[in-house]
């Protein structure tokens, strides 16, 4: 079954349309188009097989929308959840093992400065992989990428990940840095050159 589209013509979208009858619409590489399936509308310059089809030059986008610090916090939040529940099954294990409460309780509180390493770790292959985030980042549609909006792939996403100790030695004005900066890059994300960007919204 052939791909039927959605094109923006005079502000309104038109369709749906086949192949043939938007290439015959004329449309140029910053049009906008949706093909039945996406979530969103995109430049057709940015869609590497359509662009081919129609003659038009492709164009990657540089990353325009960013993800805001408190859509940053919450996604920090999930994670941090989640690694809470990853703690939550060592702690089980600790009560199954343990042989006394006094040595319960010492391995339970121990436990706990387990929970920002888990975190670190969920964030790290999070952010490295094909997915580009995190699970927390995943639930908001946000992800990491380089300036150019590029996967950052493992290495730098280790990085990243390691050069948000100077936002907690600078307590937290590191984080803080986000609301100034117009592309929303905390100093972790200036030193790995990183960005954490959002979807489009038409």
């Amino acid at each position: 079954m052939s791909t039927l589209y959605y094109f923006i013509k005079d502000g309104k979208p038109i369709g749906p349309l086949s192949l043939s009858q938007l290439k015959a619409l004329q449309p140029t590489g910053t049009d906008f188009v949706k093909a039945e399936g996406w979530a969103d509308y995109k430049e057709i310059r940015e869609v590497g097989a359509l662009s081919e089809a129609l003659n038009i030059t492709y164009e990657r986008a540089l990353p325009q929308y960013y993800a805001t610090l408190d859509m940053r916090l919450l996604a920090a939040g999930i994670d941090y959840f989640l690694a809470l529940l990853i703690y939550c099954c060592f702690a089980l294990a600790i009560l199954i093992k343990a042989e006394n409460k006094q040595e319960q309780v010492t391995l339970l509180l121990f436990g706990l400065l387990l929970v920002p390493i888990f975190k670190f770790f969920i964030s790290v292959i999070g952010e490295g992989s094909n997915k580009h985030a995190s699970p927390g980042k995943m639930l908001l549609n946000i992800s990491v990428t380089d300036i150019k909006g590029n996967p950052i792939g493992w290495g730098r996403a280790l990085g990243r990940n390691l050069a948000k100790i100077t936002c907690v030695l600078t307590l937290g004005i590191g984080y803080l840095a986000g609301f100034l900066d117009r592309k929303q890059q905390c100093f972790h994300d200036k030193l790995a050159k990183t960005l954490v960007v959002k979807e489009r919204l038409i």
